[in-house]
């Protein structure tokens, strides 16, 4: 099956944001690391996973976006709608305009099959579907070139706080000398 590349980097985020476990935010730029999606769109896609209300964002240091509500609450078609995609039993495979059974193409049967499956595919599958179990490597380890999530989270408590997200560094007290860099 092949969907819009739109949906497939919406679906991608938001796999790994729910993968990174309950409550871990995660920056645009380190998503866009972690699952290949350039960074300029991904921050669209995930502004409209806000909007409608599948993400809660988070500005300043520690922040980032995570999810707004449990996995099994977010179903893939609720991602495929905030991505403005629809499924369109009328649209003609044949390239006749609309479609419909009472003047089906020489596609419809089979395009209505695939739509109807599809339809009920995206309806059924939530979020919590696709957890992995252990979870997704934290983007740094993604970025060190570690491929196995085994591997990236094996020094990782499984009750560990979030990492610390690279910022800005604490301002210096009155009278402390700078640290050598």
């Amino acid at each position: 099956m092949h969907l819009p590349q739109t949906v497939e980097y919406s679906l991608r985020a938001m796999c790994y944001i729910a993968n990174l476990g309950e409550g871990v935010a995660v920056r645009t730029q380190d998503l866009s690391i972690a699952t290949g999606v350039p960074g300029p769109y991904l921050a669209k896609l995930l502004r409209k996973m806000v909007v409608a209300g599948l993400l809660t964002s988070q500005k300043g240091h520690g922040g980032g976006f995570s999810l707004a509500k449990p996995p099994n609450f977010i179903r893939f078609l609720d991602v495929m709608v905030a991505a403005d995609y629809v499924i369109n039993p009328r649209h003609c495979a044949f390239g006749w305009g609309t479609c419909h059974p009472g003047s089906p193409c020489p596609l419809h049967p089979a395009w209505a099959k695939l739509n109807d499956q599809t339809a009920e595919w995206a309806a059924r599958l939530t979020l919590a579907d696709v957890l992995v179990n252990g979870g997704l490597p934290l983007p740094e380890a993604v970025a060190a070139g570690l491929a196995n999530p085994a591997a990236a989270n094996a020094n990782r408590a499984p009750t560990e706080p979030p990492r610390a997200r690279r910022g800005r560094r604490p301002k210096e007290k009155e009278g402390e000398p700078r640290p050598a860099a």
